[in-house]
């Protein structure tokens, strides 16, 4: 029987090979034996600077490391636009070539004043998966919330009544409230408690939007869409779906879908999960195939069942290097080939 002692050395150990593999596999032999030939990267923020709302959430990838990575993907894939993709799909061909698709999740300002013109001048294609709800600023997804009052409280403190009342809300959305840190335990099911605590610390999201206007606007998006960046749906609000009955998912896809047909005259339908779609059924997307084009997951080199979904590689990793997480990411598939963990089951 093996301990947790044990199972933790045993990781330690996979981790440090496979980190020795990394560092001297050639990304050429791993493609060839893995026989995946089309990656699809995706990114949330590009930026030098580190908004206050992204600050507390997850990595952010700055231009140096974007463009370091840019050059190693042109360097060993051709860029594909998502119509080319969609056309392999209507061919029921697979692609025949080292290739990569880029995308853009939540619909960030970043993506307008950093990552498009450096894309534009490369020639690179992408994707911006936008949540309808946002655009414009009319609202902000709860995580983007939760990072503007952690740092509220790194900043500046809570006086007693402060931490009493943080105590009390908390409470009553059966949580427990000690510090800080306990803010980012928030989550979908919780979504609507930052709005209860921005009173408590004095924060004011509706003012927060109007002056840092973290999400794309509408004459953004159509800027976007005349330089040949496609728009996808990313879901109305960003919900965690495998909460959501099957038919909240398919209003959440199909609204935002309706959103970018009427008023950014969106002819392709393309759809990204917010979060993941481990967990959805297969039904699911049986009843979508007639109102999305392609859709896409965010499980990593995966093989999915679903002929237009598609599973993307996540990017922000902190100090990891585009390569090094690719290569990983074959290393990865090819090791859970052997134990037939590659594919994505669907029932």
């Amino acid at each position: 029987m093996i301990d947790k002692f044990d199972m933790k050395f045993i990781r330690s150990a996979v981790k440090n090979t496979l980190s020795v593999f990394v560092r001297f596999s050639n990304i050429d032999s791993l493609i060839n034996i893995s026989g995946c030939r089309l990656i699809l990267p995706f990114y949330h923020t590009v930026s030098d600077e580190n908004p206050v709302h992204i600050k507390h959430l997850y990595p952010i990838v700055c231009v140096r490391q974007f463009e370091e990575g840019l050059d190693f993907y042109q360097k060993h894939y051709s860029a594909l636009s998502h119509t080319e993709i969609l056309n392999t799909v209507r061919d029921k061909q697979a692609v025949n070539k080292n290739a990569f698709f880029l995308s853009f999740d939540d619909g960030l300002r970043e993506f307008y004043d950093v990552a498009a013109p450096i894309l534009l001048k490369r020639g690179i294609p992408a994707t911006i998966f936008v949540n309808s709800a946002f655009v414009d600023n009319k609202d902000m997804f709860f995580r983007l919330k939760v990072s503007i009052l952690m740092e509220r409280i790194e900043q500046k403190g809570l006086s007693p009544g402060q931490k009493k009342a943080m105590t009390e809300v908390f409470a009553k959305n059966n949580l427990n409230y000690t510090s800080a840190l306990d803010v980012l335990k928030i989550t979908d099911k919780n979504k609507d408690l930052p709005d209860d605590i921005a009173p408590i610390l004095d924060v004011d999201f509706s003012a927060y939007l109007s002056e840092k206007k973290p999400y794309l606007t509408t004459g953004q998006l159509k800027e976007l869409a005349e330089k040949g960046f496609s728009i996808g749906s990313h879901s109305v609000s960003h919900p965690f779906y495998p909460n959501l009955s099957e038919d909240d998912q398919i209003t959440q896809t199909v609204d935002c879908l309706h959103f970018l047909s009427k008023n950014l005259d969106v002819k392709d339908r393309l759809f990204a999960f917010p979060y993941t779609d481990t967990g959805v059924q297969q039904s699911f997307f049986e009843r979508i195939k007639t109102e999305v084009d392609l859709s896409f997951g965010t499980a990593g080199l995966k093989i999915d069942p679903v002929d237009f979904h598609f599973q993307r590689i996540p990017m922000e990793m902190g100090d990891c290097c585009a390569k090094k997480i690719i290569k990983t990411e074959y290393l990865y598939f090819i090791l859970k080939r052997l134990i037939g963990k590659h594919k994505i089951s669907r029932h």
